[in-house]
């Protein structure tokens, strides 16, 4: 399972990178701060974009766009702060993740968004 990790704090993207990494099955294709994707990732088939909701409503809009119009079938999981954010903003709560959650959490998360078992909801 192709993954993009799109974080501002690089401490935390990489302690969240070299986690996944340790998940059979997961490989962190590409991790940014600002949800560029060079071009030589295009070829890559990604099946999940993980991206720090701190980045607002319009950033994550425009990368979900951006992401959509080169990997259509991509999924997207949101990091958060706190659980409260994202109930009252622009996503779905089955597409939201704490950031301090455990390994075993997002590898659940991210397994059921990218298998289908969590239904997608985009509000683009």
């Amino acid at each position: 399972m192709n993954i993009i990790l799109i974080e501002q704090n690089k401490i935390y993207r990489e302690s969240l990178k070299t986690a996944l990494s340790q998940v059979k099955g997961f490989d962190v294709v590409f991790e940014t701060d600002n949800g560029s994707f060079p071009e030589t990732i295009h070829p890559v088939q990604v099946n999940l974009i993980l991206i720090d909701y701190d980045f607002g409503e319009t950033k994550c809009n425009e990368t979900m766009l951006k992401a959509l119009s080169i990997w259509p079938t991509v999924r997207f999981l949101f990091l958060t702060n706190y659980k409260e954010e994202y109930d009252l903003n622009f996503i779905s709560t089955d597409q939201a993740i704490p950031k301090n959650s455990s390994k075993k959490e997002f590898e659940s998360m991210i397994r059921e968004l990218v298998e289908g078992k969590i239904s997608v909801q985009r509000h683009l």
